[in-house]
């Protein structure tokens, strides 16, 4: 499982919140989440839970039952002094109360610590090879796949890609940017789990004794994306790889593009990558973050990403026949909102998330 991890933080694009120079960032950041597992039928409604009453844990996410997440980071260059505090009031459809206290992480002055010795070294398989596949087609495209072997690498690329990788590690945590202040919310004494019929929509206002002030407003389309909705392949049934898949879903509305992607294990030297691009592009894989809209048309434009109103992809037939096991990922970004000047500078931004694992033939032995 660490060789995994550690090639897929090679393909990974940190997410465009990153703070820069000395501006300090406000990110809202709202999600619709979907986990669905193949051979498993989606599990039914449930009735509303009276107030105060919460499933246990490990229930809150079952499968097929969309989840939504709204997620805040305020970056603020330099270390926050200890009397520091930080609070949004959120608009009253949210359902969150009339605070979301802010709680605030100082990174010690040597930076985001370095992976340890059970860190995956990808020396110690120089025949590790990865297979690339792109495109929506019935079968495999002329040219393809497209094979990198860890071995044939020069001393220069494994550094670069090693370097991204673990910058790509540091920043899957929120803490990652050395001598700057991250404020985050949920926190452990507000959970932030979002009702199901809870707007985004409305006014933000931050307030901070130590990075400045600022409110944002997210207009009536920027909301929570619906779930995606996956009606092919069946997934109540195991999926036939020596078949073309076609994955067919309903229109997202509101969507200006959206990505799907696939990854593979075959043994333990070979990870098999698919995705729906239409030209192939290095680094790019799986879910990228939330993304500025014009970064997302840009996209759809480059025929990087699907559109906005797009409801089907197909995967060639076999190319994950031996896998010992597949993960589908499909990301929808949406509208969002922002400022051009403010301290902090503030942005509001939507996507939808469809996660399945589709199977294999070997699950039971992957990975280490």
């Amino acid at each position: 499982m660490k060789r995994l991890i550690f090639v897929l933080l090679l393909l990974a694009v940190a997410s465009s919140v990153c703070a820069v120079g000395d501006q300090a960032y406000l990110a809202i950041l709202a999600e619709t989440k979907v986990m669905r597992m193949a051979g498993m039928p989606a599990m039914p409604d449930m009735p509303d839970l009276p107030p105060g009453v919460e499933l246990p844990a490990g229930m809150a996410m079952m499968p097929g039952k969309p989840e939504r997440v709204l997620t805040v980071r305020l970056w603020s260059p330099s270390i926050a002094p200890d009397d520091a505090f930080a609070s949004i009031a959120p608009p009253e459809g949210l359902k969150q109360g009339s605070k979301l206290d802010i709680e605030l992480y100082r990174p010690k002055a040597e930076g985001t610590a370095k992976g340890g010795k059970d860190e995956f070294d990808p020396e110690s398989i120089p025949e590790f090879t990865i297979k690339i596949y792109w495109g929506s087609s019935e079968t495999v495209k002329p040219g393809q796949p497209k094979i990198i072997k860890w071995g044939g690498l020069t001393v220069e690329q494994k550094e670069a890609m090693k370097k991204q990788a673990e910058e790509a590690r540091s920043a899957e945590s929120y803490f990652y940017k050395p001598n700057w202040t991250t404020g985050y919310w949920p926190t452990a004494k507000q959970p932030g789990k979002i009702d199901k019929k809870a707007s985004l929509v409305g006014n933000y206002a931050l307030t901070t004794n130590y990075t400045g002030n600022v409110s944002i407003e997210a207009p009536k389309e920027v909301d929570f994306l619906a779930p995606i909705e996956m009606s092919s392949p069946d997934l109540a049934e195991q999926i036939a790889f020596d078949k073309a898949i076609p994955f067919v879903w309903a229109k997202i509305p509101n969507a200006l593009g959206s990505y799907a992607s696939i990854m593979g294990m075959e043994g333990k030297n070979t990870l098999i990558l698919w995705s729906s691009s239409e030209v192939f592009q290095e680094g790019l894989m799986g879910d990228m973050g939330f993304l500025q809209m014009a970064e997302v048309r840009e996209f759809v434009k480059q025929t990087v990403f699907m559109a906005g109103d797009r409801t089907k992809v197909n995967v060639p037939a076999g190319i994950f026949e031996k896998a010992d096991m597949a993960m589908f990922s499909m990301v929808g970004y949406g509208p969002g909102a922002a400022l051009d000047k403010a301290q902090p500078l503030p942005r509001i931004q939507t996507k939808t998330s469809l996660k399945i694992t589709l199977g294999g033939k070997g699950m039971g032995d992957f990975g280490e």
